[in-house]
């Protein structure tokens, strides 16, 4: 135990034999990032100072030095980044730890008796208790005071109206003698000139109340009623003079309704982080005014002004202010916050890009992912004459009247699709569709994960049009991009791209193609792809298909966890409301993306190049050990990769794993066929099943007794009511399969029990004993005997055994890479408790997959091999040692590394051989010790009883036995080194 340990100990005892509590010992942690991004590095740091003021434990510190100011901490010096030249990385110098910035609840709690004071004494008058004149006039009598303004100062009438002439959204309070009572402005006759808001009267106002307009203004403190007078010496429209004062009218026409510039932007920002619904907001608003509820609704003003709000926020960032033409001359798609990062002609390439030799090319495609999204649905409410959509088209989605006449063309198409993987999908795109305008949006967003401007679009009911509603949005998103190759990421672009171009010829000129065939390139995302066949894997994984970098294509994937959160609000908008929002929500990914795209681009580039480095450096060395052992077959894959990178869809993808042998299903599918074209046995046919089918079943059965007992196993070494449940509906599940194989092999083996009797029934008790015999289980003289008319028996268990025996070795081959990866990926990434139980359960769990597979495999090649017995097979299905499962080391040793570790192996053996003997030679020396000191011991017992007569031997031999039968003798023996023995010896 550390020295640490027992103090930190030692002080929590006596704090508890004390009788009083002792806060603990603060601590902080202090968290750092290895240089190459690769560790985190932890640290904790005791804090003495239990204080916030200056430090007394080192009074050289200047207490008015700030932790902020240059010189409190060191220098940082900046360091590069091993294999990463022109890149280094400076560490924030860490700042001196306070009590008050670790903990700092536990510092305010001493606190929190006068916080409260405070606050109640704010209910009050405070200093202005005890004066009766106003401290500005010292005539009138102070009685009201502003919550808005700091300081709570107590004013009269005319201080107080003159204080806010500029300030008439306020909030005013009155001294009623006790307490204080809500008043407004209004009611001490305050009236807000838009002309003159100085304060001055204008002659051409109508003086008195009837010059007087009410107008509810909605502000970020809640909803106010005020009073404006209107004058006619400016010829400007009402609305006009309120957007001079930074108030938003609800309508162009003669506004009674106005929201601040102020409370706007307040919402749009909480909606566009927090998705803050315009009514919560709004309701919180009302709740602020007055909380009885009996304010005047303004709900539906607000939410007027709100869209208002960003269809020209979106237009002035745009620069369509600075444009002639305005919002009016927006060409589609303009308004969309476009991509800095993604190659644009004119913009950000280089000159002469065009011409830009095939291994450089690359660098200027535009690399674009595409999805749907099944969450983003709308209800078919309203239509779009009664909530028009302000900006069809200008942003993000694209204009539904072209779109919709689009779609329309393809009412009777009927879509297929025959890559496995996701035959759910068509299951799952026709519920839940009643009542719905749009069952979800289809997005195109780039490898940045910035929205496509035209690039979101809806999809109808029961998703039929699938690729019409893919290529509209897809085109539209790509019109007028300038590049010269595009790479496309979609779920099931394997499938898409086989009508793709067919179909684009007939595209309106609107979303007409701008790149030929061979310039647009389609690939499946990587985590998608591994649910598509083999072949499908091999030809459009982006691991293989050229240029496509380290290009996942799940970009659009992400963007789905931005917007989902607001579906909720988007499924009950109105269809212009929805679009506005979406169009809205996309600006703003686009804008936070683009703002960090330094921080972001140069954490990938600092994490990208040293990875770079070290796979350059394995490829290379695995590449030198090919050319050198296998030449002629490196010169084949080459020209296979070039073969294909030219014609992927002519010629053989050389990543696609060819397996040779038919698998059990293939087998399986091939005997059926047959044996509907043959006359079946009558009592078989009764049975409803075929030869291969009991040879199945008994395979079948192996595998699921294998699998019941290591659910038992697990069963057994837990509590779980649900384990044991679960492991006796496996027995009875099991138990009807093996009554089922009996009767079927009493049909198929008639003469395998010769027995009259019949057979007892089964119970439960026997499913994890019962031995399915096979054909392969019956002595190869016996087998056609005891096969009887069935003499293609043992053949179908030969080709059925022979697949499953593939099947298992590729199945374990699988495990055992997946077993490295595991085993890989813990040590390099996985550190602290918690992730390392999970880590390991994964590792256990492959660990079993291949013990299984191996089972499996070692079975079913025995059954082969007693079914033909030795031959060519046996090339193929080689016997499988317990040396191929064991887990290859992570790392190969060279020559000098591995003699200084057998050498310093060596070197502890030959010590620990020595202490061993060293070890022996004492306790010879103990032993020889211990036997005459008994033996001395004895004697002298013996002659005290003898009265001084020494006893004979056989005395000797008695009482030796007697004390060696009797009890434990204790002997406390002073015994010498070996060196201390020889020199004792020699004296």
């Amino acid at each position: 135990m550390s020295t640490t340990s027992r103090s930190t100990k030692k002080a929590k005892k006596s704090r508890q034999q004390g009788g009083f509590y002792e806060p603990p010992t603060a601590t902080a942690q202090i968290l750092s990032l290895s240089t190459d991004g690769r560790r985190l590095n932890v640290a904790t740091q005791h804090i003495h100072d239990q204080h916030l003021g200056p430090s007394q434990h080192n009074p050289e510190v200047d207490s008015s030095q700030s932790v902020d100011e240059p010189g409190y901490a060191d220098t940082a010096i900046p360091e590069s980044i091993e294999g990463v030249q022109g890149v280094k990385v400076v560490a924030k110098p860490r700042a001196k730890r306070y009590p008050a910035s670790d903990e700092p609840l536990r510092a305010w709690v001493p606190f929190r008796g006068e916080y409260l004071d405070q606050v109640l004494r704010l209910e009050g008058r405070g200093h202005a208790r005890n004066s009766s004149a106003c401290p500005r006039c010292i005539e009138g009598s102070p009685t009201l005071r502003c919550l808005e303004c700091a300081g709570g100062e107590m004013l009269c009438e005319a201080c107080m109206l003159s204080a806010h002439i500029r300030l008439p959204l306020h909030r005013i309070q009155e001294w009623e003698g006790t307490f204080f009572t809500k008043t407004s402005l209004r009611q001490l006759g305050h009236c807000v000139q838009p002309a003159h808001q100085d304060g001055s009267m204008c002659l051409t106002s109508r003086p008195g109340e009837d010059g007087l307009t009410t107008i509810t203004v909605i502000h970020t403190n809640g909803l106010h009623v005020i009073n404006v007078r209107f004058c006619s010496c400016r010829p400007e429209e009402r609305r006009t003079a309120f957007l001079r004062m930074s108030w938003w009218p609800a309508t162009a026409p003669d506004p009674r309704t106005c929201g601040t510039f102020e409370v706007l932007r307040q919402f749009h920002l909480l909606n566009l982080q927090g998705n803050v619904t315009i009514y919560d907001f709004y309701r919180s608003l009302e709740i602020a005014t007055d909380n009885t509820g009996l304010e005047e609704d303004r709900a539906q003003a607000m939410t007027l002004m709100v869209r208002q709000w960003r269809h020209i926020l979106l237009a002035k960032r745009a620069g369509r202010g600075h444009d002639l033409t305005g919002i009016e001359g927006t060409l589609q798609g303009g308004l969309a916050v476009e991509c800095r990062a993604c190659p644009k002609p004119g913009v950000n390439l280089p000159s002469g890009w065009e011409d830009a030799a095939v291994e450089d090319a690359w660098l200027y495609q535009l690399m674009i992912s595409q999805d749907a999204n099944f969450r983003l649905k709308n209800r078919l409410r309203t239509g779009s004459h009664e909530d028009p959509w302000l900006g069809p088209g200008l942003a993000y989605c694209v204009d539904d009247v072209p779109y919709g006449e689009y779609i329309v063309q393809f009412a009777t198409q009927e879509d297929i699709r025959t890559c496995s993987g996701f035959a759910a999908l068509l299951n799952a795109l026709t519920r839940n569709a009643k009542g719905l305008r749009a069952t979800g949006v289809i997005s195109v967003s780039c490898r940045h994960e910035l929205f496509l401007g035209k690039g979101m679009g809806d999809m109808q009911k029961g998703e039929r049009y699938v690729w019409a509603n893919i290529d509209y949005i897809l085109a539209s998103s790509v019109k007028g991009a300038g590049v010269r190759r595009i790479l496309d990421s979609y779920d099931v672009g394997c499938e898409h791209e086989k009508g793709f171009f067919v179909r684009a010829q007939e595209f309106p000129e609107l979303i007409k193609l701008d790149l030929p065939r061979n310039s647009w390139v389609f690939v499946v995302p990587k985590f998608h792809v591994s649910a598509h066949k083999p072949e499908c894997q091999g030809m459009f994984s982006p691991h293989y298909v050229p240029y496509s970098a380290r290009f996942d294509g799940e970009h659009v994937e992400r963007l789905w966890a931005f917007l989902n959160p607001a579906a909720s609000s988007l499924k009950e908008m109105g269809p212009g409301a929805r679009k506005e929002t979406l169009d809205d929500l996309c600006s703003f990914n686009n804008w936070r993306k683009t703002v960090k795209f330094g921080e972001q681009l140069l954490r990938l580039m600092v994490e990208a190049l040293p990875e770079a480095m070290v796979h350059k450096k394995e490829f290379e060395a695995f590449d030198a050990k090919l050319r050198r052992e296998r030449p002629g077959e490196v010169k084949q894959w080459e020209d296979m990769v070039l073969a294909w990178e030219q014609d992927r869809r002519g010629s053989p993808s050389p990543f696609v794993i060819q397996n040779h042998d038919a698998t059990r299903t293939d087998v399986r599918l091939r005997l059926l066929a047959e044996e509907n074209l043959t006359t079946v046995n009558d009592t078989a046919a009764t049975l409803e099943t075929g030869p291969s089918a009991f040879i199945v079943l008994g395979l079948d059965i192996r595998v699921a007794q294998r699998n019941l007992a290591l659910q038992r196993k697990e069963t057994e070494q837990s509590d779980s009511s649900i384990l044991r449940i679960n492991l006796q509906k496996r027995l009875a599940t099991l138990l009807g399969k093996i009554r089922k194989f009996v009767q079927l092999q009493a049909v198929y083996m008639p003469q395998l029990h010769d027995s009259p009797s019949p057979p007892r029934a089964l119970t439960v008790l026997d499913v994890e004993s019962f031995s399915t015999v096979l054909p392969s289980d019956v002595p190869s003289d016996k087998r056609l005997q005891v096969c009887g008319n069935n003499a293609r028996l043992p053949q179908m268990e030969d080709e059925l055994q022979y697949a499953d025996a593939c099947d298992a070795l590729e199945s374990l081959r699988h495990s055992l890479r997946m077993r490295t990866c595991y085993n890989q990926d813990k040590i390099a990434n996985v550190t602290g408790q918690v992730p390392n139980t999970k880590a390991r359960s994964l590792q256990q769990s492959v660990d079993q997959a291949v013990k299984n597979a191996a089972a499996r495999y070692r079975t079913a090649r025995q059954a082969v091999e007693q079914l033909r017995g030795p031959g060519a097979w046996q090339a193929s299905l080689r016997p499988l040692l317990d040396s191929d499962l064991i887990r290859p080391p992570l790392f190969t040793l060279d020559e000098e590394l591995e003699e200084g570790l057998t050498a310093y192996a060596d070197e502890h053996s030959h010590m620990e051989t020595r202490l061993a003997d060293a070890y022996q030679v004492k306790w010879s020396l103990i032993r020889q010790k211990a036997e005459e000191y008994l033996a001395q011991t004895t004697a002298a017992r013996s002659a005290s009883v003898t009265g001084g007569i020494a006893p004979t031997a056989a005395a000797q031999d008695t009482t030796r036995s007697g004390a060696d039968e009797g009890g434990v003798v204790h002997v406390d023996i002073d015994v010498a080194s070996a060196g201390e023995e020889s020199a004792g010896e020699d004296e």
